[in-house]
């Protein structure tokens, strides 16, 4: 059995390899996963149509999105 420090080696070097953490980034910085994580959240209604300025998604700006998206659904208790 290989000790935990090992295993996360193991692990961390698979993938840099693979290039898994850069392909994360890049997906969770697009539009496309924009909508199915607000979705997910239950902060996007199924017909509403987001902009897409152009930019790339940033985690703040998700954030920021999400925030003012619980806050809204919120006021309304």
């Amino acid at each position: 059995m290989q000790a935990g420090g090992s295993r996360e080696l193991e692990a961390r070097n698979y993938l840099e390899k693979h290039r898994i953490m850069e392909l994360v980034n890049y997906l969770t910085s697009t539009l496309l996963f924009f909508r199915p994580g607000l979705k997910t959240l239950g902060l996007l209604d199924e017909d509403e149509v987001l902009q897409d300025d152009g930019h790339v998604i940033t985690l703040e700006k998700f954030r920021s999105e999400v925030n003012k998206r619980t806050e809204k659904i919120w006021s309304a208790f």
